[in-house]
């Protein structure tokens, strides 16, 4: 019998999976931390085929991430593709309104930037500020994707308020589930909440 190994190889690659199984035609999603594009990328060819009035925005505070974000979008997708998407250069803080689809996913690579000044970095303050926004925002049935990075003090820090905060959450309302390296507290972790149907 044929093993495949590793069933999945990082905190990324798992967050994928669980995007491509919450995305629905016509949904809206956010990715809040859009950093060098990557994950806008891989969230672009999983919506876009089928996103009809769905939009798409990427949000960085720094003019070099989207700078660097525009231009991988723009070596991978077409120009109709590109017209659905929006980039802001702004805090994640803030969220973008959408008053005419829902949203089925927000996503956040917390950190900062690779290969550039990482003095320059999320903040838990503004990080919750932005969750709790994103509470409100996401429709039933849609998720809040957190790729958190314990393995500096300011990322640890982070990810300790985020799980005082997610605790608290009415489990009538959200699903909360914390994936973590049991055998590598250092290592990026995946916090994924889920807010449940009206059929639940």
């Amino acid at each position: 019998m044929h093993t495949r190994f590793p069933l999945f190889s990082s905190h990324l690659e798992l967050a994928f999976h669980y995007w491509k199984w919450v995305l629905q035609p016509g949904d809206s999603a956010i990715d809040a931390t859009c950093g060098n594009g990557k994950d806008l990328l891989r969230l672009a060819q999983l919506m876009l085929p089928f996103a009809g009035e769905g939009q798409l925005i990427g949000i960085d505070i720094q003019s070099q991430a989207i700078a660097a974000t525009r231009k991988l979008l723009q070596t991978h997708l077409s120009p109709s593709e590109l017209a659905k998407i929006t980039l802001l250069e702004q805090s994640h803080a803030t969220l973008p309104s959408f008053p005419n689809t829902a949203v089925g996913l927000i996503v956040y690579n917390l950190g900062y930037l690779p290969r550039s000044d990482k003095s320059v970095k999320t903040l838990w303050t503004t990080t919750l500020e932005s969750v709790t926004a994103a509470l409100k925002l996401v429709k039933a049935g849609g998720i809040i994707s957190i790729t958190c990075y314990p393995g500096h003090p300011e990322g640890k820090e982070e990810q300790i308020k985020l799980l005082e905060m997610t605790q608290t959450l009415p489990a009538e309302i959200w699903n909360v589930c914390h994936h973590e390296w049991v055998n590598s507290k250092t290592a990026p972790s995946l916090l994924l909440l889920q807010k449940k149907t009206s059929s639940n």
